[in-house]
């Protein structure tokens, strides 16, 4: 792995971390749920709705030949018609594809923006704050 490559997938690595701290249960479902819902909430302020799917959608194009798993996470993927026949997974290869995931997120976008700034931009949209959405500390 290249050194941007590692450092990809160390920043990966910690928002997966984070989000699993903040996620009660450490199922990998619902800690891919939690990730994606706020990465998509904190990208759409920066680049729409339509850039988000955009982007999730070439992103999960590249990751899917290599990480087949990535076909089993519930919520992820719209155009099922590109999906392989067999979709069940173990958490563990669910994980690894969804860290690739992210990682080929940052690469996507870092191509439009520069990396350094797309790799600080996913980090803080997708990394669980204490705030809610208007600033107000969350329930939780």
């Amino acid at each position: 792995m290249s050194e941007t490559g590692s450092l990809l997938h160390d920043v990966a690595v910690r928002m997966w971390s984070a989000t699993a701290a903040s996620v009660a249960q450490d199922a990998t479902d619902a800690v891919s749920e939690r990730l994606f819902t706020t990465l998509e909430a904190g990208l759409r302020r920066w680049i729409g709705a339509e850039g988000y799917a955009s982007l999730l959608a070439r992103s999960v194009a590249d990751v899917l030949p290599q990480h087949p798993a990535l076909a089993s996470v519930p919520n992820l993927i719209y155009d099922e018609s590109a999906l392989p026949e067999t979709t069940s997974a173990d958490n563990r290869l669910q994980r690894l594809a969804l860290l690739a995931l992210l990682v080929a997120m940052m690469r996507q976008l870092g191509g439009i923006i520069g990396e350094p700034l797309a790799v600080r931009l996913i980090e803080q949209s997708g990394t669980p704050s204490s705030l809610g959405p208007a600033g107000e500390p969350s329930s939780e």
